[in-house]
């Protein structure tokens, strides 16, 4: 498993190491009522969480889940993943290169240490995750390979995308935005009764983009089918297929560590071979069967095509030229990649008491097949003035010797896993969990062969001294295989994880409050310069977050949340590509206490709605990101910003319509580094408008 997670990224490395040898170079319901994990359509973001797959209600879960709802989603205006994770505590949201979501969970990166799925299925692969199909957004944070198998080293993300209803139904909108920013969905359902019901979804969105030559284009289309076969057995069919069109954005150089001065925000260096084209099938077969009242058998097929071309340019540090002037050392790297992941998951959930104690017992296999085959080169590109740019770049390219990496990697899967939730009384609940991997992997190109087994056990408890507060506690521990640019005989990666925390109802049910406290530590494997050998390292992660939400009364609704996160390497030694006065030389650097990067201690969010009488709507946010690294060498600081969106509404009958503003006060920040090499600033204020019809 993990056959290349971040390749495309660690390009970056490989790139500077060879270039630097050649040059010496809808109005929800505000109500709390308590709902379990089976219902799809609450808009409470605190009711509900599948994370357990056990039909919990949030105070029953002894974990920290945190849930971002449609309606949440349609009031910010929010487009893709990283929009709607900025409402979880303890999550940051980036871009890699502009064309994937790349998010940060309690201080660790997402492309190797949490796993996206899409309703409960495993994504293969990094890519935009759009929202127009989805109906809530859901963060299991914490080690969730008890579930989940490999990856969710510090959490997993599950996109629970709509589901056909048992009614007609329809509805339609288009927006318009800053940046010729064009998009249009529909939302169309029909029904046969309570037998059939048909649901399609579908986007096209198109965008200039703030920064120059970044154009844009999304095409999907999401059909899904439910058929009841009888009182208690029900089928859902559900395709997806998606086409993004992007061009990757490396950003500003840096010049002495700092960005350029006197240098448009919206100023690309990018070479005018850059694209960034994916391609994604999804397909999902569900089966779902009541056996008796005290049995219900889940089936699961699954399966995710993903074939992504892309040119990338890639900065390799900035120099002063003969002319006074500073340049940057461009490389452009060429990946063409194909994965697929075809699976199947069985699950029955027996609900039975022994004695005095109430079991609800989940008892799975899943059996799954990865493949990965990929080419990843990297060519010189003429390096660009970074104060007159002019771009000279020509084909054909000249291709660095050495740099070429391909694989053809298959993994396959075999894993058993058990949940029990066992009530001991109405105050104290306790929940075991526990799954064990057998992975295989194989890399025809290199002969790599790697066999893993791996128990992953998890242990929670609630003690609920009334039925407003419950207080709980949970350990868990995860695993990885590192990627295949690891070579040798590795073992996997481990992540362990303590919390405590408490769960609050108040204001008679209006209002709701969660504390959560972790200890979270993982090892890595990190490649060296030579892409052979690798590199051990351990970060740890601690923290307190909080979330909070009241409804005070039908017209008013606000969210806030806040984390507190202190990262660490507690052991890590980086091997480097360094210049000296002689040209350039390999060391090795401790890196020993260096916070990791993109990892800010503080992060505050708030967001508040109000409804009038007369169909008008306002909206206010405010986000806080405290001070964060680009890199591990902790060499350039991204700025703390607070920074405010806001929102108007107005629903008339059947049709509402929406206008959004992000970034209000036009703040001038940082929102994404590489390394040493450049940062991407984030977009000025931007206006977005939308007009929606519903049938």
């Amino acid at each position: 498993m993990n056959a290349r997670r971040l390749v495309y990224a660690c390009a970056a490395t490989a790139a500077l190491t060879l270039s630097a040898g050649l040059s010496a170079q809808e109005s929800p319901e505000r109500t709390l009522e308590e709902v379990v994990v089976t219902d799809t359509t609450s808009d409470r973001a605190s009711d509900v969480s599948t994370g357990l797959k056990l039909g919990l209600s949030a105070m029953e879960t002894p974990s920290s889940v945190g849930v971002v709802t449609r309606g949440t989603i349609e009031a910010q205006g929010a487009n893709i993943l990283g929009d709607a994770l900025r409402n979880t505590a303890g999550v940051t949201t980036h871009t890699g290169f502009g064309v994937h979501d790349v998010f940060f969970i309690r201080g660790f990166e997402s492309l190797t240490n949490g796993l996206v799925l899409t309703d409960g299925a495993a994504e293969p692969e990094v890519s935009f995750y759009n929202l127009y199909n989805v109906e809530r957004v859901e963060v299991l944070k914490g080690p969730a390979a008890f579930l989940y198998g490999a990856n969710p080293l510090s959490g997993a993300v599950n996109l629970v995308r709509k589901a056909p209803r048992f009614a007609d139904h329809g509805s339609f909108g288009i927006a318009y935005g800053a940046y010729q920013t064009n998009r249009g969905t529909v939302d169309v359902g029909w029904a046969e009764g309570d037998d059939i019901a048909l649901r399609l979804n579908g986007l096209w969105r198109d965008s200039e983009n703030y920064r120059d030559d970044k154009e844009n284009t999304t095409l999907a289309v999401n059909p899904a089918l439910r058929w009841r076969a009888g009182d208690d057995v029900t089928f859902d069919i559900n395709f997806e297929y998606a086409e993004l069109d992007y061009v990757s954005d490396a950003g500003l150089p840096l010049v002495n560590g700092m960005p350029a001065p006197n240098v448009a925000r919206t100023q690309s260096y990018q070479s005018p071979f850059d694209r960034s084209e994916q391609t994604t099938l999804r397909g999902r077969f569900d089966l779902t069967a009541e056996l008796g009242g005290w049995v219900t058998l889940r089936n699961k097929a699954y399966f995710t095509d993903l074939d992504w071309l892309s040119d990338g340019t890639l900065f390799n540090g900035a120099f002063p030229n003969q002319t006074g002037s500073w340049e940057t050392f461009r490389t452009l790297a060429s990946l063409d990649d194909e994965q697929r992941a075809l699976g199947d998951q069985l699950e029955a959930v027996l609900r039975f008491d022994t004695g005095a104690l109430r079991h609800t017992l989940m008892i799975g296999v899943e059996a799954m097949q990865l493949t990965d085959r990929f080419t990843l080169d990297v060519a010189a590109l003429p390096n660009s003035d970074i104060f007159s740019p002019v771009e000279t770049a020509t084909r054909p390219l000249f291709q660095i010797p050495g740099a070429l990496q391909t694989v053809d990697a298959t993994t396959l899967v075999a894993a058993p896993y058990l949940v029990d939730h066992v009530a001991l009384s109405d105050q104290v609940q306790v929940l075991l969990g526990a799954r064990h991997d057998w992975v295989e992997y194989e890399d025809d190109v290199s002969g790599q062969q790697r066999d893993y087994a791996q128990l992953s056990p998890m242990v929670g408890a609630v003690y609920a001294p009334s039925a407003t507060l419950s207080l709980y506690g949970n350990f868990g521990r995860a695993f990885a295989p590192p990627s295949s640019r690891v070579l040798g005989d590795v073992e996997a990666e481990e992540s362990t994880q303590f919390e405590l925390g408490a769960k609050h109802i108040l204001m008679e049910g209006k209002a709701r409050a969660s504390l959560a406290v972790y200890s979270l530590e993982r090892d890595i494997t990190i490649p060296d310069t030579s892409q052979i050998t690798e590199q051990l390292g351990t970060q740890r992660s601690r923290g307190v977050e909080v979330e909070a939400e009241a409804h005070p009364d039908d017209t008013l609704s606000i969210y806030a949340s806040y984390a507190l996160n202190d990262s660490e390497y507690t052991e890590f030694m980086q091997t480097l590509v360094v210049q000296t006065a002689e040209g350039f030389d390999v060391q090795t650097v401790a890196r020993v206490g260096a916070t990791p990067a993109f990892a800010p201690e503080h992060i505050l969010n708030i967001w508040a709605e109000k409804r009038l009488d007369s169909g008008l709507g306002l909206a206010l946010g405010a986000r806080y990101v405290g001070d964060q690294f680009v890199s591990e060498e902790n060499a350039f600081t991204i700025d703390s910003v607070l920074t405010l969106d806001a929102g108007v509404s107005y629903a008339y009958e059947d049709v509402t319509w929406r206008l959004n503003v992000r970034n209000l006060t036009d703040r001038e920040y940082v929102t994404r580094g590489f390394g040493e090499f450049s940062v991407i600033p984030a977009q000025p204020i931007t206006v977005f408008s939308s007009l929606g019809w519903s049938l």
